[in-house]
C-alpha cells in the first residue's frame, strides 16, 4: 500500500515559503571582466540596492567590490542602462579603474579597486566623484560608460531632465535631452561642467555609442516619438575631429519607403567595418557595413547569416549587448523561444555552438575578444552566469560560481515550451510549470488550478528556468503557464507586431488561447482558471477580467488600467508615446480607447482581485491602479489593494514581495476555498476591501 498522501490540489504542504521567495527575489545583470576577475550587478531585496560583486578563479565566493549602501544604477530611460566599466590594471599595476553611476545621486563616480587577492585587497574602496551635482530643477542621468580613443575620458549617454514649471509643461518629452557626452577621468568636470564636452546629438533617444578601433569614427543608435526601438530605430555613424562627431549619417535602419527597421547594437571588427543586428528581414539577424575609407557612408551592406531566427531582443535599456566580435568571430545567442550561442566564423559562414545545454542567453553579454560572459539558462540546468572561451580548443564553458546544492529542487518542476493554437491557426507560444511534489498526488480524476501569469513590456518574453515564485504555486498543487503572447520578442517582427494596434484585443486572446488549450488536454481545471500579471503584464490581467469569463480571479502588479491618460505627462519619457503603437492615436481612434480600456470598462469585472502598487511608481502611477479598485468597492467587489511605500515600477524589497504573496493566497481562499495552500500564514497587514 502507497504511503504517498494524496491531497487536493492547491493545499500540498510545501518548504516554499513567501519568506523563501522574497530572499532570492533579487536578480543579477551587467556581467564583466577585468583579467580573470568576473563582475556583475546584483540586486539585494534586504536592503532594496543593487550591489556590484566580483569573484575569480581561487577566490570563488562573490564579494562586494562596493561599501555597503552604494547601489550601482542609474534610472536613464526609466529602466536604467549600463552602470559601470571596468579597466582592468595594467601589467605591474595592483588597482582596475572602476567608473559607476550611484543610484543615490546619479552622479558618475570613479574608485581605484584593488586586485582581488592582493595585499591591497582589505576594506572598500573610496570612491569620488566625476561629473557635478545637479542644479535646482533638473535631473542628471549617466549610463553605458565607455572608454575614449585615448582613454582619458569615459562617453556616456547623458539624460538631462528639466523640471516641470506648471501644468502646461508637464510633457517629459518635452523636458529631457540626450546626448553621448566626454566625462574626463581626471574628475576636473565635478566641480567645473565646463570640462564636460558634448561628443554626439542626433535623437531624442540614444544608445549603443561605440568609436572605432582607430578613434576615427563613432558608430551609435537613436530614434525619436513615436517610434520605439523595436519598431524603428537607426544606425548613425559620424567622423570624429577632436573628439567631436561631426556630420551624423544614418547608414542602417529607420522608417524609409514604407518600411521600418530596428536596429539593436552595433560593434566595430576594424576601422572601415561594422557588424550590426537589425531586422529587414523580419528577424533581427547579424548585419556587416562595410564603409567608404574617406567617409562614414557605406558602400556595402550585407545580411550575413539570413535566419528565420531572432539573434537579438529589444532595446529597454541603455547598452544592451546580443552579440560580441571577436578575433574568433562573431558570437551571439540565437532561436525562436530556445536559443544557442553561437560563432560564427566570417572566413566560410559555419556556426559553432559555445555553450551546449543552456538554452537562454541574456542582452548584457560582456567580451573581451578572449572569452564571453553571459548570463545563461536552462529548464534542466537552472540559471548561471557563463565563461565561455572563444578561441577554438580553449575548453567549454564553465559556471562563475560553483553550482550548489538547491534544497528545494525536488519541489521545483521542470519548465516546458510548448505552443498552443488559437482559432485561425495562428500559434501562441508558452512556457508550463507543472504541479511538483517529491511525495504528495491529487485524487484520481481532480484538475489542478491553473495561474496563466502575463509578462509586462509587453515585448518580454517568458524565462524557462524553474521560478522560485512559481514554485510557491506548483509546489502546492497549482499549474503556471507563462505566456508569450502576441507582442513578444523571440520570434521575428511579425509575431511582434500582432500587438500593434491590438493591445488589450490579442494579448487577452492569447491568454485564453492557453488556458482552453490546457483544460482540453485535461491539465487544468477551467473553472479554477486566475489570471496575473505586472505593468503590461498587469494591463492584460485587467483586460482579461473585464473582456472575457475564463477567469476566477486576478492578481495585478502596478498596471496600466487607462491607455488614454497613461501617455505624456502621466508616464516617463520613454514610453510617453507607446500607446500611439499599442492602442491608437487620439482623438482620432478614442472609440477603440474607450472599448479596451480596462478602466473605462471597470463595471464588467465581477471577479475578485488583488492590486499591488508602489507608492513611488512615475512609470504606472497609482492612480492608473486606485481608479480599478474605487470602482470595484463602489459595487461591492472583493478585493485587497496593497500600497507599498518606497516602492517604484517592480517590487525591490523582500517584504513587498512576502505580502504581495500572501494578499494573492489570500485571493485564492476567496475564490477556491478556505483549504487552499492551510500551511500559508494569513497577512493580517492587508485588509479586504469589498465596500
Amino acid at each position: 500500500m502507497s504511503s504517498t498522501p494524496q491531497l487536493p490540489y492547491g493545499t500540498w504542504p510545501s518548504p516554499i515559503t513567501a519568506e523563501a521567495v522574497a530572499e532570492a527575489s533579487g536578480s543579477s545583470s551587467w556581467p564583466a571582466g577585468a583579467d580573470d576577475e568576473n563582475w556583475w550587478c546584483a540586486s539585494d531585496p534586504a536592503t532594496a540596492t543593487v550591489r556590484l560583486l566580483r569573484n575569480a578563479p581561487g577566490h570563488e565566493r562573490p564579494v562586494p567590490v562596493l561599501a555597503p549602501g552604494v547601489s550601482v544604477r542609474n534610472r536613464s530611460l526609466g529602466y536604467g542602462g549600463r552602470p559601470y566599466w571596468v579597466r582592468p590594471a595594467a601589467p605591474g599595476a595592483d588597482t582596475h579603474l572602476l567608473v559607476f553611476t550611484d543610484h543615490q545621486d546619479q552622479r558618475l563616480h570613479r574608485a581605484d579597486v584593488p586586485r582581488l587577492g592582493t595585499a591591497a585587497d582589505t576594506g572598500f574602496p573610496a570612491a569620488v566623484p566625476l561629473t557635478p551635482a545637479d542644479p535646482s530643477g533638473q535631473e542628471t542621468c549617466w549610463a553605458d560608460p565607455v572608454p575614449s580613443p585615448d582613454g582619458s575620458e569615459v562617453w556616456c549617454v547623458r539624460e538631462t531632465t528639466r523640471a516641470a514649471t506648471g501644468a502646461d509643461d508637464a510633457d517629459p518629452a518635452l523636458r529631457t535631452v540626450r546626448e553621448i557626452v566626454a566625462v574626463p577621468l581626471s574628475g576636473a568636470a565635478a566641480e567645473d561642467p565646463e570640462a564636460l564636452r558634448v561628443v554626439a546629438r542626433s535623437h531624442h533617444f540614444l544608445s549603443g555609442h561605440r568609436p572605432s578601433p582607430d578613434g576615427r569614427r563613432l558608430a551609435w543608435i537613436g530614434w525619436d516619438h513615436p517610434h520605439l526601438p523595436w519598431d524603428s530605430s537607426e544606425l548613425m555613424v559620424a567622423e570624429l575631429r577632436d573628439g567631436v562627431a561631426r556630420e551624423p549619417v544614418r547608414i542602417l535602419g529607420g522608417s524609409h519607403d514604407g518600411t521600418e527597421v530596428s536596429v539593436s547594437q552595433a560593434e566595430w571588427a576594424d576601422p572601415d567595418t561594422l557588424y550590426a543586428m537589425a531586422d529587414p528581414n523580419g528577424w533581427w539577424n547579424l548585419h556587416r557595413l562595410d564603409l567608404a575609407a574617406d567617409g562614414p557612408h557605406p558602400f556595402k551592406t550585407t545580411d550575413v547569416l539570413p535566419l528565420e531566427e531572432d539573434c537579438a531582443g529589444a532595446v529597454w535599456r541603455v547598452g544592451p549587448a546580443w552579440f560580441a566580435v571577436s578575433p574568433y568571430g562573431v558570437v551571439f545567442p540565437h532561436g525562436n523561444g530556445a536559443q544557442k550561442l553561437s560563432r560564427w566564423n566570417p572566413e566560410d559562414g559555419s556556426l559553432t555552438e559555445l555553450a551546449p545545454g543552456w538554452s537562454r542567453f541574456n542582452g548584457d553579454l560582456w567580451s573581451d575578444g578572449e572569452r564571453v560572459l553571459v548570463r545563461s539558462a536552462d529548464p534542466a540546468l537552472g540559471s548561471a552566469l557563463l565563461s565561455v572561451p572563444l578561441a577554438p580548443g580553449s575548453g567549454e564553458a564553465r559556471r562563475v560560481r560553483p553550482e550548489s546544492e538547491d534544497p528545494l529542487a525536488a519541489w521545483q518542476p521542470l519548465p516546458e515550451r510548448r505552443t498552443a493554437h488559437d482559432a485561425q491557426g495562428r500559434p501562441v507560444h508558452y512556457v508550463l510549470h507543472r504541479p511538483s511534489h517529491p511525495t504528495a498526488t491529487a485524487p484520481d480524476g481532480e484538475l489542478p488550478p491553473l495561474l496563466v501569469q502575463v509578462h509586462g513590456g509587453p515585448t518580454s518574453c517568458c524565462g524557462v528556468t524553474a521560478d522560485l515564485e512559481y514554485s510557491f504555486f506548483t509546489s502546492r498543487g497549482f499549474v503556471v503557464a507563462d505566456v508569450d503572447y502576441g507582442g513578444s520578442t523571440g520570434y521575428g517582427r511579425a509575431y511582434r507586431d500582432r500587438l500593434r494596434g491590438r493591445w488589450g484585443v490579442v494579448d487577452v486572446e492569447d491568454c485564453v488561447t492557453v488556458a482552453r488549450a490546457l483544460a482540453a488536454e485535461g491539465l487544468a481545471d477551467p473553472d479554477r482558471t486566475a489570471v496575473r500579471g505586472g505593468s503590461a503584464g498587469g494591463w492584460t490581467t485587467l483586460a482579461c477580467l473585464a473582456h472575457t469569463d475564463a477567469f476566477c480571479a486576478g492578481t495585478v502588479y502596478y498596471p496600466i488600467s487607462d491607455p488614454a491618460s497613461w501617455r505624456a505627462e502621466q508616464t516617463h519619457d520613454f514610453e510617453s508615446r507607446y500607446v500611439d503603437t499599442l492602442v491608437g492615436v487620439l482623438p482620432e481612434d478614442r472609440t477603440h480607447f474607450e472599448k479596451v480600456s480596462p478602466a473605462g470598462n471597470s463595471h464588467r469585472i465581477t471577479a475578485p482581485l488583488v492590486m499591488l502598487q508602489g507608492a513611488d511608481d512615475f512609470i504606472c502611477r497609482p492612480d492608473q491602479a486606485t481608479r480599478i479598485v474605487d470602482h470595484l468597492a463602489e459595487r461591492g467587489v472583493w478585493h485587497r489593494f496593497l500600497l507599498f511605500e518606497g516602492e517604484g515600477h517592480g517590487f525591490r524589497k523582500a517584504d513587498s514581495v512576502r505580502r504581495s504573496l500572501l494578499a494573492e493566497v489570500a485571493l485564492y481562499r476567496e475564490v477556491l476555498g478556505a483549504h487552499i495552500a492551510p500551511d500559508v500564514p494569513a497577512d493580517s497587514d492587508a485588509p479586504t476591501r469589498a465596500d
